[in-house]
């Protein structure tokens, strides 16, 4: 008798609370919920002491020119949407933190969520795009090389490999560690949130679209061979110590 008394009053209590809280007890308490605030501490991330990703600011360019390679139009030019990509990361967290939490809501919602995930990647790619160029061919260090031998073959045959991705990408071909199962893997983007291999770190990112190099060469194959001989393969050694399982 005595639980039968307490489950109506708790019953009773419910409904009290839904009636406060309007129609729908999900949409009430969606709206009085503060939203996440999804922050950190960039000084403990995998970027922490390079500037980019995490402090939500478009890191410099490492070189102006990229003599034999990219000039310093393309490389402005391409800087610029890198700049675009974190002023919109930006305006997506800063809608988002003002957004209703209400099932009525949610289409709008979800496509400032959606933009948050593509400008967040845009952000990261241009990041490890940027700082993994070299202005000279730099000779592929031990560590490296083992692995490649490893996980791809040879450099030789991971250099064949990528450029197919690279050629038939229209957005990014990378070259990533994927930690769940200890392997490398080339991976084709053909955009922003098409084609990410969730949890990998990237250790090669090659970006694909068209204002990566069109106002240096009219055809992507020329791009992508000289793309292969400006890798800092000294950046990917330290991109990879920082996430090797060992």
């Amino acid at each position: 008798m005595h639980a039968n008394i307490s489950r109506r009053s708790l019953l009773q209590t419910l409904a009290i609370t839904a009636a406060g809280l309007g129609a729908s007890p999900a949409r009430g308490l969606a709206a009085q919920a503060p939203p996440p605030k999804e922050g950190g501490l960039p000084s403990e991330g995998l970027l922490a002491g390079e500037p980019g990703f995490h402090p939500r600011r478009a890191a410099p360019l490492p070189y102006a020119e990229l003599p034999g390679f990219l000039s310093s139009a393309q490389l402005t030019a391409h800087h610029a949407e890198y700049v675009k990509a974190v002023e919109a990361l930006k305006a997506a967290e800063q809608s988002l933190a003002h957004t209703e939490r209400d099932p009525n809501n949610a289409s709008p919602y979800a496509a400032l969520r959606r933009q948050q995930v593509a400008s967040a990647n845009d952000v990261l790619l241009h990041d490890f795009y940027f700082s993994g160029l070299a202005p000279a061919k730099v000779e592929v260090p031990p560590y490296i090389r083992r692995h490649l031998n490893e996980h791809m073959g040879s450099l030789q045959s991971w250099a064949a490999d990528f450029t197919i991705c690279a050629l038939a990408a229209r957005a990014w071909a990378a070259l990533v560690y994927d930690p769940y199962d200890d392997r490398w893997h080339n991976v084709v983007m053909d955009s922003d949130v098409d084609g990410v291999w969730i949890g990998a770190n990237p250790l090669v990112v090659c970006d694909l679209s068209g204002h990566a190099y069109t106002t240096d060469y009219q055809q992507r194959a020329a791009y992508v061979a000289k793309f292969l001989d400006h890798i800092d393969w000294d950046t990917v050694a330290k991109r990879y110590h920082r996430v090797d399982r060992m």
